[in-house]
């Protein structure tokens, strides 16, 4: 499934006021914001995609200063009127499990990507974990995003009676996870380091694929696509 893009411009009135950007555009129902891009030139692009299980959107609420990690996520985000800060969208979510992941300040010219977690950096030993960007914030020097991990229920145990592909818990159990967060984080990160040649190449191949119409690229400034430094992400 194709994801969708939600793009802020971050440089000033002028560029706010460019016609090649999508501005205000948010995360379609059941969807949850799982990659933060910074440009060189401080424009933000914020990639969604589909929740492995649970349900998120029902209820959102527009123009706020930060979204709650225990009520609702961030979906979408638009110019504040002060130039300097963001206005944010949040939506209410029902998901079974999370965890609190971490928290970084992704600089221009860098990005940071979720999603679907491989199995050998699970946290648990049930069904899917995916992680997201639950809520972020500018700053000076970039935006820093804060992370949580969805941590989906075994299919096998999905009641046959639910309409739902997952089944969703109308009180989510919302965990701090912290130390044990800590060395899954390190070890992870630590594989991302051995393995940058291999993402290195996958960054090259998704340049060369048909560009997104909801993507904003820079003019004449191509982004120098680098993963977020280990050791900035160490929590």
């Amino acid at each position: 499934m194709k994801s969708a893009f939600v793009l802020i411009a971050l440089v000033g009135l002028a560029l706010a006021q460019s016609t090649d950007k999508i501005q205000g555009t948010h995360c379609a129902p059941n969807q949850v914001i799982n990659k933060i891009t910074v440009y060189d030139d401080g424009a933000i692009e914020a990639e969604c995609g589909p929740m492995p299980c649970g349900s998120a959107g029902q209820r959102c609420t527009e123009e706020q200063a930060s979204c709650k990690a225990d009520n609702d996520i961030f979906s979408g985000m638009k110019w504040a009127r002060n130039g300097q800060s963001l206005h944010l969208r949040c939506c209410s979510y029902n998901v079974d499990k999370k965890v609190y992941v971490g928290t970084d300040l992704v600089a221009p010219g860098e990005y940071y990507t979720g999603g679907h977690v491989s199995k050998k950096d699970y946290y648990g030993s049930s069904g899917a974990e995916y992680d997201f960007i639950s809520n972020i914030r500018t700053e000076q020097g970039g935006v820093r995003v804060w992370v949580h991990r969805i941590m989906c229920p075994l299919k096998g145990a999905v009641s046959a009676s639910h309409n739902a592909e997952f089944s969703v818990d109308a009180q989510p159990t919302i965990t701090d996870g912290r130390d044990f967060a800590f060395q899954k984080r390190r070890e992870y990160l630590l594989r991302q380091m051995a393995n940058r040649d291999a993402e290195t190449e996958s960054v090259a191949r998704e340049e060369v694929a048909p560009v997104n119409p909801l993507q904003y690229r820079p003019n004449r400034r191509r982004m120098h696509d680098a993963p977020v430094p280990a050791s900035a992400r160490l929590l």
